[in-house]
């Protein structure tokens, strides 16, 4: 019974602070400009591509998604041996 007590006074304090850091940041942001839109043109690189974001690291994306693949099938399969 004291472990539940403890356990529902941590899980108050973390929605309280949560909701205060949110309280706060709406304040922080209400006084702002709007925001400025960004077209897909712009991140991507314009009309001409090649010199967009998705030229230069696409390779570093695609290795990276393997090896997040990997440790995930890895873990799948570390998570069901101990099982």
């Amino acid at each position: 019974m004291f472990n539940k007590i403890i356990n529902l006074l941590i899980a108050m304090l973390l929605f309280s602070v949560l909701f205060i850091a949110i309280d706060d940041s709406y304040k922080v942001w209400a006084g702002k400009e709007e925001a400025i839109p960004i077209s897909i043109e712009e991140i991507a690189g314009g009309p001409d591509i090649r010199y967009g974001i998705f030229s230069d690291f696409i390779f570093s994306f695609e290795l990276l998604s393997l090896l997040l693949l990997a440790a995930l099938i890895g873990s799948l399969y570390l998570a069901k041996k101990e099982a």
